[in-house]
């Protein structure tokens, strides 16, 4: 495999794990990004609720 074959399949499975982790709900995406130790839940959560232009969880 070349640099640019691993390169663009590098891309393609990083293009498909943004595909499924947008698919998911704001709360469910929060929950597989916290790290013990790094911001809370909730503030996870404002972040993608806000990258995604969404209101304010409730």
């Amino acid at each position: 495999m070349t640099r640019e074959e691993a390169i663009a399949a590098a891309g393609a499975v990083l293009a498909r794990a943004r595909v499924e982790r947008d698919a998911l709900p704001p709360r469910e995406a929060a929950e597989l990004a916290y790290y013990p130790g790094g911001p809370s839940l909730d503030q996870i959560e404002q972040e993608i609720r806000a990258m995604r232009r969404l209101p304010a969880a409730a």
